[in-house]
C-alpha cells in the first residue's frame, strides 16, 4: 500500500532555529524554508514578498540593446516583421505577447508557426519561404531558433535580420543579428531558467523602457508570461516565481476578455485561479490546437478581444481538447494491453509503438504512463513510413544521454533530462527496444525504480494552526523547482469510517490531541481504503500536504494525503 520512498529532508536544526526566530514561523516552516534554499531573512523577504520592481533589468541579457536598437529602427522604417513561434504554450503566448506589443508600438508585424505534422519543430524550408515571400526584413523567432543555423544563413543570404528569443541549451550559435537566450555560453544576465514566452517578455520590457512607454505596456502581459512558465515546467524559482505570482494576480483581478471566456467554460471563478487550472486547464486547451489541428487557432483565441470571437475561440479550443483526451484515453488502453503481453516484469523500460496512434497526443500518453508504472518510457506512432514519438524519464535518468547510446538505432532525436522526441525506421524498433532497456537496466537504480516524496518535517496536528495555514499559503505558486510542501505525522488513528468517493478516492477524519477533526482526502487511493476498511483499529503515519479551501462560504483545511503506512492493526474478522 505504501507506494512512494519517503526522503526525509534534514537541514541542520541550529540553523533553522535562527531563520525561525528571525521570521517568526514555526519550526516545520521553517525547515520547509530551508529545504527550498531559503536561509536567511533577506531570502525569506525575496521569497514571499519579491514584486515586479525586483525583476532583472532586461539589458542585462547579451544582446538586448543590439536587438532593441533593431526593433526600433524596423517599426520607425515600416519593415515587415515576422514572428516564429512554436506550437505549443510557450511558442504560441510569446507570439501573441510580441504581437499584440509590437502592433500597439505601430509596427507592421505577422507571424508564422509550423505544422507539427508536416514541418515538426525548428524553422522549417516551408516557414522560411514563407518568410522570404512576404518580403520581411526582420524575423523574430520565438520559443526556437538557437540551433537553426541552416535557416539563419538561408535568412542572411536573402537580406533579413533575425532576432532570436529562445530559451533551449545552445549547440553551435547560429549567425542571427541579436540572441536573446540566457543559456548562452558566458550569460551575464542572473537567472538562466525563463521559459521562451518569458524571453520575448524581457525583449518587450526593453523595447518599452527605451521607449519611455508606461510600465503597463508590458506589464499586462504577465498573464501570457504565467501561462507559458506553469505549461513549459520551468523552475519556479527567483523570477520565474515572480512572473508567474505577479501573472496569477493579474488574471484573477482583471482577466482578459479571452480568459473569462475559457474560465466560463472552465466553470472556474476567477478569483480562485491557481496553478491548478492553467496546467490541467488552460495549457491543455491551447496545447490541443498543435496537437490536433493547428497551433494558429489558439494564437487567434489568444489575441481576440470581443466577447464573440473570446467565446467562439474557446469553444473551438474546448472541444479539440475534448477530442484529444478521447485519443489519449482510447491510446491508454491499447497500451495498457500491450504492456500486460509485451512487457516482462523485469523490464527497465516500457517501449510501445503502433502504427494507427495519433503522434500528436503521444507525450501526453507517455506522461500518463510513467504516472502509472514509473518508468522510462517511450510511446511510438507511425507518420510517412516513419516511426515518431515521444520519450518520457524518471527522476535520476537522464533520458537524452541514454538516447545517445542508442543513437546507432535512431533517425533524429531530441530533447533535454526529462523528455525527448524520436524518429526511426520500422526495421530498428525492435533493436532500438532492446538496446534502450539495456541502457535503462544500466543507468537506473533499483531505489530510483519507486517514485519518492520529498518530506520536509515531521509535524504534529496539533501545529497545524490559522497563523500555520497562512503562513503555508504563501509558498506557492507550486512547481518545478518549488514543490508543495510535505509533512509527515506518525502514529495516527481514525475518528469514524472511511468513505469511497466515486469509487476512486478515499476520505477519513483524525483527530489531533486537542480534540479538533481534520478531514482527509486522498485521490486515486482506493488501496488505502482497502486497507483501512479491513484492518482493526489500524495505526499509520501518513505523508501529506495542507490546503485552505472554500466550501459554501466558509473557510475550511483540507489534509491532502499523498501517502500511507500502516504500523500496526489486525484484519477485521
Amino acid at each position: 500500500m505504501k507506494r512512494y520512498r519517503w526522503n526525509f529532508r534534514t537541514p541542520d536544526e541550529q540553523a533553522v532555529l535562527v531563520l525561525s526566530e528571525a521570521i517568526n514561523v514555526s519550526m516545520p516552516v521553517a525547515r520547509a524554508l530551508f529545504n527550498r534554499g531559503v536561509q536567511t531573512y533577506k531570502e525569506a523577504k525575496h521569497y514571499f514578498r519579491s514584486s515586479i520592481l525586483d525583476l532583472p533589468s532586461p539589458f542585462l541579457m547579451q544582446d538586448m540593446e543590439h536587438a532593441v536598437e533593431r526593433m526600433l529602427r524596423a517599426i520607425r522604417e515600416h519593415e515587415k516583421i515576422m514572428l516564429y513561434g512554436d506550437y505549443d504554450v510557450d511558442g504560441t503566448t510569446g507570439t501573441a505577447l510580441l504581437l499584440l506589443f509590437l502592433k500597439e508600438q505601430g509596427a507592421e508585424v505577422s507571424y508564422y508557426i509550423n505544422d507539427r505534422f508536416t514541418e515538426g519543430y525548428g524553422l522549417s524550408t516551408e516557414g522560411i519561404d514563407s518568410v522570404v515571400k512576404r518580403n520581411v526584413t526582420l524575423l523574430v523567432t520565438v520559443d526556437c531558433g538557437i540551433n537553426e543555423n541552416e535557416a539563419i544563413q538561408r535568412c542572411r543570404g536573402h537580406g533579413i535580420d533575425v532576432i532570436i528569443c529562445d530559451h533551449h541549451e545552445p549547440d553551435r550559435l547560429p549567425p542571427a543579428y541579436a540572441i536573446l537566450n540566457p543559456k548562452v555560453p558566458g550569460s551575464t544576465y542572473p537567472f538562466r531558467e525563463l521559459c521562451g514566452c518569458g524571453v520575448a517578455f524581457k525583449f518587450i520590457q526593453a523595447i518599452a523602457e527605451r521607449m519611455k512607454a508606461a510600465p503597463e505596456s508590458w506589464q499586462k502581459y504577465l498573464d501570457f508570461v504565467a501561462i507559458a512558465t506553469a505549461a513549459d515546467m520551468v523552475s519556479l524559482e527567483n523570477e520565474n516565481r515572480t512572473l508567474v505570482r505577479e501573472g496569477l494576480r493579474r488574471m484573477r483581478t482583471k482577466p482578459r476578455a479571452n480568459l473569462l471566456a475559457m474560465f466560463a467554460l472552465m466553470k472556474v471563478d476567477p478569483a480562485e485561479l491557481g496553478m491548478f487550472h492553467i496546467a490541467f486547464g488552460i495549457a491543455p486547451r491551447i496545447n490541443a490546437a498543435g496537437r490536433m489541428h493547428s497551433a494558429h487557432l489558439a494564437v487567434e483565441w489568444l489575441l481576440s478581444d470581443s466577447t464573440a470571437e473570446c467565446r467562439r475561440h474557446a469553444n473551438e479550443l474546448d472541444g479539440m481538447n475534448a477530442r484529444r483526451r478521447e485519443i489519449d484515453a482510447d491510446i491508454m488502453v491499447k497500451a495498457e494491453k500491450l504492456i500486460a503481453s509485451h512487457v516482462a516484469s523485469w523490464s527497465s523500460s516500457i517501449v510501445l509503438y503502433d502504427e494507427s496512434w495519433h503522434i500528436g497526443v503521444l507525450g501526453i500518453v507517455a506522461s500518463k504512463m510513467i504516472e502509472k508504472h514509473y518508468l522510462p518510457t517511450v510511446i511510438l506512432g507511425g507518420m510517412n513510413g516513419l516511426i515518431k514519438g515521444s520519450v518520457r524519464s524518471v527522476e535520476g535518468l537522464n533520458i537524452f544521454e541514454a538516447l545517445q547510446e542508442c543513437g546507432d538505432y535512431l533517425e533524429q532525436f531530441g530533447g533535454h533530462h526529462q523528455a525527448a522526441g524520436v524518429t526511426l525506421r520500422p526495421e530498428n524498433f525492435a533493436p532500438f527496444r532492446k538496446k534502450f532497456n539495456e541502457v535503462c537496466s544500466v543507468r537506473l537504480s533499483i531505489g530510483a525504480r519507486q517514485k519518492e516524496l520529498v518530506v520536509d518535517s515531521r509535524l504534529a496536528l496539533e501545529e497545524i494552526t490559522a497563523n500555520f495555514i497562512n503562513v503555508l499559503e504563501q509558498f506557492a505558486p507550486y512547481g518545478h523547482g518549488n514543490r508543495e510542501p510535505l509533512f509527515m505525522s506518525e502514529e495516527l488513528v481514525l475518528y469514524g469510517q472511511p468513505k469511497l468517493l466515486k469509487q476512486r478516492h478515499v476520505k477519513f477524519a483524525l483527530r489531533d490531541k486537542n480534540g479538533r477533526t481534520f478531514e482527509v482526502i486522498g485521490f486515486d487511493r482506493l488501496d488505502i481504503y482497502t486497507a483501512l476498511t479491513t484492518q482493526f483499529r489500524p495505526v499509520f503515519s501518513m505523508v501529506y500536504s495542507v490546503e485552505k479551501r472554500m466550501w459554501n462560504n466558509r473557510e475550511q483545511w483540507q489534509i491532502k494525503l499523498k501517502d500511507l503506512e500502516l504500523v500496526n492493526g489486525k484484519k477485521n474478522a
